[in-house]
């Protein structure tokens, strides 16, 4: 059995909890994205959307 110094397991988790924030973070992200996603496809099931050209769609890009 491996021994590890109360020092050695500290830094352990330190950095494991590091990783965790950073899953944590990600996760958040992934979860907005996919709540905006549903929203949408919310929105299209509904009929509220509208369709225009592609000229159309490329002006309205350009005023993101």
């Amino acid at each position: 059995m491996e021994t590890i110094s109360l020092n050695q397991l500290n830094i352990e988790v330190i950095n494991l909890k590091k990783e965790l924030f950073k899953i944590k973070k990600f996760l958040n992200e992934e979860l907005e994205f996919a709540k905006g996603t549903e929203e949408a496809w919310q929105e299209i099931d509904e009929g509220k959307f509208r369709k225009m050209g592609d000229k159309e769609f490329l002006k309205e890009i350009d005023k993101w």
